[in-house]
């Protein structure tokens, strides 16, 4: 979702664990090891690449903005800590009621890319069942924490679903935006080849006249502020997802390729 970069410690992790499920797989197949130790090898291999195909639908480098770091305080009492430790009960020192005040909600529909999140999220689901059971997923409801956690997806479910719709649409609008910005750098060299003959220099003309001269522009675009300045807002009001960069004008000959 974003440009290349270098690695979140996130990203750096699951390599790690990704590079050492694979090795313990290699050994379990060639060593003779007992079928059931490879079975069990395979299933956790199934798991970890599951779960590096989750990771692949966030964006690390922009997460932490999905965080309202002012929030958080509110979520925590310190003066529980020891009640929380020695009873090992985290509903003594997390107060979740307040949690959709901590999630830029906004920021995180652009962060995270919501149907292939879904999908992956379901297969790693049903990945896990293979390794520890479809029980082990199944919530006494005893956590108090862990309830409001679930009351603020039920809450942002709908804002959710229209953010993926958004999200989808985004991704056909980028498909139709590159076929259009190479058939405009196409055009361009098109009319630039036919622009190359005596007594023109662009689209103006070599001529004495000053009237001929300053009413055609440089072309193919006029030398004018409208092709370097837009009034039109860079996002739509009240949409959940941040819109594609406005091309217009000088824009075309820089226009980046959307990923």
């Amino acid at each position: 979702m974003s440009q290349t970069t270098s690695p979140t410690g996130v990203e750096q992790l699951a390599d790690r664990i990704t590079a050492g499920t694979e090795r313990l797989l290699r050994e379990t197949a060639t060593d003779g090891s007992d079928d059931a130790l490879a079975a069990t090898a395979a299933e956790l291999w199934d798991v970890v690449a599951e779960v590096d195909d989750l990771l692949e639908t966030i964006d690390f480098e922009n997460l932490p903005d999905t965080v309202d770091m002012s929030a958080l305080p509110d979520l925590v009492e310190p003066d529980q800590l020891p009640n929380a430790i020695r009873e090992t009960d985290l509903d003594q020192i997390l107060d979740l009621s307040s949690i959709r005040d901590a999630i830029e909600l906004r920021e995180l529909w652009n962060t995270v890319d919501l149907v292939d999140f879904r999908t992956e999220l379901q297969q790693l689901r049903s990945e896990l069942e293979d390794v520890v059971g479809s029980d082990a997923f199944e919530s006494s409801g005893d956590s108090e924490a862990a309830a409001k956690v679930r009351e603020f997806v039920d809450d942002v479910k709908p804002d959710a679903t229209n953010a993926a719709l958004q999200q989808e649409a985004k991704k056909a609008a980028k498909a139709a935006r590159n076929g259009v910005i190479d058939g405009h750098s196409k055009f361009e060299k098109l009319y630039e080849s036919t622009q190359r003959g005596p007594g023109y220099a662009g689209r103006k003309p070599i001529s004495n006249n000053p009237t001929a001269v300053s009413s055609v522009p440089y072309g193919p675009l006029p030398a004018s502020v409208s092709t370097r300045v837009s009034t039109v807002p860079t996002n739509v009001r009240q949409a959940p997802v941040d819109a594609l960069p406005r091309i217009y004008g000088r824009r075309w000959k820089t226009a980046a390729r959307p990923r």
